[in-house]
Protein backbone atom coordinates (compact mmCIF):
# COMPACT_ATOMS: atom_id res chain seq x y z
CA UNK A 1 0.00 0.00 0.00
CA UNK A 2 2.78 2.39 0.87
CA UNK A 3 4.49 1.45 -2.38
CA UNK A 4 1.34 2.31 -4.34
CA UNK A 5 1.05 5.64 -2.50
CA UNK A 6 4.64 6.44 -3.40
CA UNK A 7 3.93 5.79 -7.09
CA UNK A 8 0.84 8.02 -6.95
CA UNK A 9 2.84 10.83 -5.29
CA UNK A 10 5.64 10.56 -7.85
CA UNK A 11 3.12 10.57 -10.70
CA UNK A 12 1.33 13.61 -9.22
CA UNK A 13 4.61 15.53 -8.89
CA UNK A 14 5.52 14.69 -12.47
CA UNK A 15 2.12 15.83 -13.67
CA UNK A 16 2.44 19.12 -11.75
CA UNK A 17 5.90 19.70 -13.22
CA UNK A 18 4.59 19.04 -16.74
CA UNK A 19 1.71 21.49 -16.21
CA UNK A 20 4.20 24.05 -14.87
CA UNK A 21 6.34 23.76 -18.01
CA UNK A 22 3.26 23.98 -20.21
CA UNK A 23 2.19 27.10 -18.36
CA UNK A 24 5.50 28.73 -19.36
CA UNK A 25 4.91 28.22 -23.10
CA UNK A 26 2.84 31.44 -23.59
CA UNK A 27 6.09 33.39 -23.07
CA UNK A 28 7.21 32.26 -26.52
CA UNK A 29 3.72 32.75 -27.87
CA UNK A 30 3.73 36.21 -26.38
CA UNK A 31 6.81 37.13 -28.40
CA UNK A 32 4.87 36.16 -31.52
CA UNK A 33 2.07 38.50 -30.45
CA UNK A 34 4.58 41.31 -30.04
CA UNK A 35 5.91 40.57 -33.52
CA UNK A 36 2.41 40.66 -34.96
CA UNK A 37 1.74 43.99 -33.23
CA UNK A 38 5.02 45.31 -34.62
CA UNK A 39 4.11 44.15 -38.12
CA UNK A 40 0.72 45.82 -37.75
CA UNK A 41 2.42 49.04 -36.69
CA UNK A 42 4.67 48.84 -39.75
CA UNK A 43 1.63 48.29 -41.96
CA UNK A 44 -0.02 51.35 -40.43
CA UNK A 45 3.14 53.39 -40.95
CA UNK A 46 3.30 52.20 -44.56
CA UNK A 47 -0.33 53.15 -45.06
CA UNK A 48 -0.07 56.71 -43.73
CA UNK A 49 0.52 57.97 -47.24
CA UNK A 50 -2.87 56.62 -48.31
CA UNK A 51 -4.79 58.26 -45.46
CA UNK A 52 -7.76 60.39 -46.52
CA UNK A 53 -8.92 63.31 -44.35
CA UNK A 54 -11.89 65.56 -45.10
CA UNK A 55 -12.30 69.13 -43.78
CA UNK A 56 -14.04 68.96 -40.40
CA UNK A 57 -14.58 72.65 -39.69
CA UNK A 58 -15.71 75.72 -41.61
CA UNK A 59 -12.25 77.21 -41.15
CA UNK A 60 -10.64 74.10 -42.65
CA UNK A 61 -13.00 74.26 -45.63
CA UNK A 62 -12.16 77.94 -46.15
CA UNK A 63 -8.45 77.04 -46.28
CA UNK A 64 -9.20 74.34 -48.86
CA UNK A 65 -11.25 76.78 -50.97
CA UNK A 66 -8.44 79.37 -50.96
CA UNK A 67 -5.91 76.76 -52.03
CA UNK A 68 -8.17 75.33 -54.75
CA UNK A 69 -8.56 78.85 -56.14
CA UNK A 70 -4.76 79.22 -56.29
CA UNK A 71 -4.49 75.81 -57.97
CA UNK A 72 -6.88 77.05 -60.69
CA UNK A 73 -4.77 80.20 -61.16
CA UNK A 74 -1.61 78.07 -61.47
CA UNK A 75 -3.28 75.83 -64.06
CA UNK A 76 -4.33 78.85 -66.15
CA UNK A 77 -0.86 80.40 -65.98
CA UNK A 78 0.80 77.14 -67.00
CA UNK A 79 -1.64 76.62 -69.85
CA UNK A 80 -0.83 80.10 -71.17
CA UNK A 81 2.88 79.75 -70.28
CA UNK A 82 2.64 82.98 -68.33
CA UNK A 83 4.85 83.91 -65.33
CA UNK A 84 6.38 80.42 -65.37
CA UNK A 85 10.12 79.99 -64.77
CA UNK A 86 11.95 76.72 -65.38
CA UNK A 87 15.21 75.59 -63.76
CA UNK A 88 17.14 72.32 -63.62
CA UNK A 89 20.01 70.40 -62.10
CA UNK A 90 22.03 68.48 -64.68
CA UNK A 91 24.30 65.47 -64.38
CA UNK A 92 27.75 66.13 -62.89
CA UNK A 93 26.71 69.63 -61.82
CA UNK A 94 24.81 70.43 -58.61
CA UNK A 95 24.24 74.07 -59.59
CA UNK A 96 20.65 75.01 -60.35
CA UNK A 97 20.56 76.69 -63.75
CA UNK A 98 17.99 77.75 -66.34
CA UNK A 99 16.19 74.88 -68.02
CA UNK A 100 17.53 73.80 -71.40
CA UNK A 101 15.05 71.65 -73.31
CA UNK A 102 17.84 70.22 -75.47
CA UNK A 103 19.50 68.83 -72.33
CA UNK A 104 16.38 67.39 -70.71
CA UNK A 105 17.65 63.79 -70.79
CA UNK A 106 20.68 64.72 -68.70
CA UNK A 107 18.60 66.30 -65.92
CA UNK A 108 18.58 65.07 -62.35
CA UNK A 109 15.91 67.48 -61.20
CA UNK A 110 13.62 70.10 -62.69
CA UNK A 111 11.86 73.05 -61.02
CA UNK A 112 8.81 74.86 -62.42
CA UNK A 113 8.12 78.08 -60.51
CA UNK A 114 5.27 80.58 -60.54
CA UNK A 115 5.16 83.75 -58.46
CA UNK A 116 1.79 85.46 -58.71
CA UNK A 117 -1.21 86.85 -56.80
CA UNK A 118 -4.57 85.26 -56.03
CA UNK A 119 -7.98 86.89 -56.46
CA UNK A 120 -7.57 88.69 -53.13
CA UNK A 121 -4.25 90.18 -54.29
CA UNK A 122 -2.22 87.96 -51.94
CA UNK A 123 1.17 86.79 -53.14
CA UNK A 124 1.89 83.10 -53.47
CA UNK A 125 4.70 80.95 -54.85
CA UNK A 126 4.14 77.64 -56.62
CA UNK A 127 7.07 75.24 -57.06
CA UNK A 128 6.97 71.87 -58.81
CA UNK A 129 10.07 69.76 -58.15
CA UNK A 130 10.60 66.73 -60.38
CA UNK A 131 13.23 64.14 -59.41
CA UNK A 132 14.12 61.78 -62.24
CA UNK A 133 15.28 58.21 -62.04
CA UNK A 134 18.64 57.65 -63.73
CA UNK A 135 17.25 55.38 -66.47
CA UNK A 136 13.77 56.94 -66.62
CA UNK A 137 12.31 53.43 -66.41
CA UNK A 138 11.83 52.68 -62.71
CA UNK A 139 10.33 55.66 -60.91
CA UNK A 140 10.03 59.45 -60.82
CA UNK A 141 9.02 61.62 -57.88
CA UNK A 142 7.19 64.93 -58.26
CA UNK A 143 6.62 67.27 -55.31
CA UNK A 144 4.43 70.35 -55.67
CA UNK A 145 4.39 73.12 -53.08
CA UNK A 146 2.46 76.35 -52.64
CA UNK A 147 3.74 78.94 -50.18
CA UNK A 148 1.56 81.85 -49.09
CA UNK A 149 2.66 85.48 -48.83
CA UNK A 150 4.10 84.80 -45.38
CA UNK A 151 6.26 82.04 -46.80
CA UNK A 152 4.33 79.24 -45.10
CA UNK A 153 3.53 75.97 -46.87
CA UNK A 154 -0.22 75.71 -47.49
CA UNK A 155 -0.31 72.95 -50.13
CA UNK A 156 1.91 69.93 -50.76
CA UNK A 157 1.53 67.19 -53.37
CA UNK A 158 3.46 63.94 -53.66
CA UNK A 159 3.19 62.36 -57.11
CA UNK A 160 4.86 59.10 -58.00
CA UNK A 161 4.95 56.71 -60.93
CA UNK A 162 6.65 53.34 -61.29
CA UNK A 163 7.06 50.51 -63.76
CA UNK A 164 7.85 48.13 -60.90
CA UNK A 165 4.53 48.06 -59.02
CA UNK A 166 3.54 44.56 -60.15
CA UNK A 167 -0.10 45.64 -60.51
CA UNK A 168 0.01 47.72 -63.71
CA UNK A 169 2.34 48.52 -66.57
CA UNK A 170 2.73 51.94 -64.97
CA UNK A 171 1.21 52.73 -61.58
CA UNK A 172 0.62 56.29 -60.43
CA UNK A 173 0.17 57.56 -56.89
CA UNK A 174 -0.93 61.02 -55.76
CA UNK A 175 -1.32 62.49 -52.27
CA UNK A 176 -2.41 66.06 -51.51
CA UNK A 177 -1.97 67.90 -48.21
CA UNK A 178 -3.95 71.09 -47.57
CA UNK A 179 -2.75 73.31 -44.71
CA UNK A 180 -4.17 76.39 -43.08
CA UNK A 181 -2.10 79.57 -42.89
CA UNK A 182 -1.09 78.38 -39.40
CA UNK A 183 0.15 74.99 -40.56
CA UNK A 184 -2.84 72.89 -39.49
CA UNK A 185 -3.75 70.00 -41.80
CA UNK A 186 -7.18 70.82 -43.25
CA UNK A 187 -7.53 68.06 -45.83
CA UNK A 188 -5.61 65.03 -47.14
CA UNK A 189 -6.35 63.11 -50.34
CA UNK A 190 -4.97 59.92 -51.87
CA UNK A 191 -5.44 58.03 -55.11
CA UNK A 192 -3.65 55.25 -56.98
CA UNK A 193 -4.36 54.52 -60.65
CA UNK A 194 -2.96 53.16 -63.91
CA UNK A 195 -2.07 54.99 -67.12
CA UNK A 196 -5.73 54.88 -68.19
CA UNK A 197 -6.84 56.52 -64.92
CA UNK A 198 -8.37 53.28 -63.69
CA UNK A 199 -8.27 52.97 -59.91
CA UNK A 200 -5.89 50.34 -58.52
CA UNK A 201 -5.92 48.46 -55.23
CA UNK A 202 -2.97 49.55 -53.09
CA UNK A 203 -2.74 46.08 -51.51
CA UNK A 204 -2.06 44.63 -54.97
CA UNK A 205 0.77 47.06 -55.74
CA UNK A 206 4.31 47.60 -54.59
CA UNK A 207 4.79 51.36 -54.34
CA UNK A 208 7.94 53.15 -53.25
CA UNK A 209 7.77 54.72 -49.79
CA UNK A 210 10.64 57.16 -49.97
CA UNK A 211 11.67 59.56 -47.25
CA UNK A 212 10.85 63.12 -48.21
CA UNK A 213 10.63 66.56 -46.64
CA UNK A 214 7.58 68.70 -47.31
CA UNK A 215 9.70 71.79 -46.42
CA UNK A 216 7.28 73.94 -44.46
CA UNK A 217 8.68 77.39 -45.34
CA UNK A 218 9.72 79.11 -48.56
CA UNK A 219 12.90 80.40 -46.95
CA UNK A 220 13.89 76.87 -45.99
CA UNK A 221 13.22 75.67 -49.54
CA UNK A 222 15.31 78.43 -51.12
CA UNK A 223 18.13 77.75 -48.67
CA UNK A 224 18.13 74.10 -49.70
CA UNK A 225 17.51 74.74 -53.40
CA UNK A 226 18.85 78.22 -54.28
CA UNK A 227 16.76 78.92 -57.38
CA UNK A 228 18.16 81.80 -59.46
CA UNK A 229 14.96 83.81 -59.36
Amino acid sequence: MNFIKQIVVIFSIGLMFTNFLYAQQPIESGSEVVKEESETANDEEYDNESTIIEPETEEAQQSVDIINNIIDIVADLEENDSLVSHFAIYNNNNTITSYDEDEQYSMNQKFDVIKAKDDEDYDFTFIRQTIFNANRQAWDFIYERIYNQDGNLIFFVRRYNTYNSGCAEVAFERSEYYYSAYGQLSKKTYEIFDSNNNALELDDCWMERELYDQIKSYQEFISKYPLPL
